[in-house]
């Protein structure tokens, strides 16, 4: 990490069973082609944690990435909350 840079780690716990690679997949789209300054990864820690590091050059791109993250986990919530996940 370079001086300056904020870095902010989520640490999701996903209560049912076999859904991080669910969940690593939802967001794995965006991804593949970051700006410049800005870095994302995502981890698997085991069957029901996920870890996810952003590492930004200011607060502010730091905190509009954790929102797209959210934004792209919304229709997963929807899905799960309607019991449709296979």
């Amino acid at each position: 990490m370079k001086k300056g840079e904020k870095r902010t780690t989520l640490e999701l716990l996903i209560l049912l069973p076999g859904l991080v690679n669910v969940v690593v997949r939802a967001l794995n789209p965006d991804n593949v082609k970051l700006p410049e300054g800005l870095e994302l990864e995502i981890e698997k820690v085991n069957e029901d944690h996920l870890k996810i590091v952003i590492e930004a050059e200011d607060v502010g791109t730091a905190i509009n990435t954790m929102n797209d993250i959210f934004a792209c986990l919304q229709p997963l919530l929807k899905l799960f909350s309607k019991g449709g996940v296979s």
